[in-house]
């Protein structure tokens, strides 16, 4: 069978093949093979196990750290936001 490559470099197989995959293998000659597919799930014992933080309570890095965030955050109520320095370095640079 004859099928043309189309402007969008797409070529229609036709209703048979809808929906179904296909493994395409371009060979050094040139030549391209469609082989059909199924995909078949991996069974649960062979997924990755969860990171042992994920087991962890969700605040439990918050708890440990409360007087690191407490002091980085008593740091940046008194500094000036960023986008205020660059108005205000743009603006000296004017004058």
């Amino acid at each position: 069978m004859l099928k043309e490559v189309g402007a969008s470099g797409q070529i229609s197989l036709g209703k048979k093949y809808a929906g179904q995959l296909f493994d395409l293998q371009t060979r050094a000659d040139g030549t391209i093979v469609l082989q059909p597919m199924q995909v078949v799930p991996a069974p649960l014992a062979v997924q990755e196990e969860r990171p042992s933080y994920a087991s962890e309570p969700p605040n439990t890095w918050a708890a440990q750290h409360a007087a690191d965030i407490d002091q980085y955050n008593a740091w940046a109520e008194q500094r000036e936001p960023y986008a205020q320095r660059v108005r205000r370095w743009r603006a000296e640079q004017k004058t």
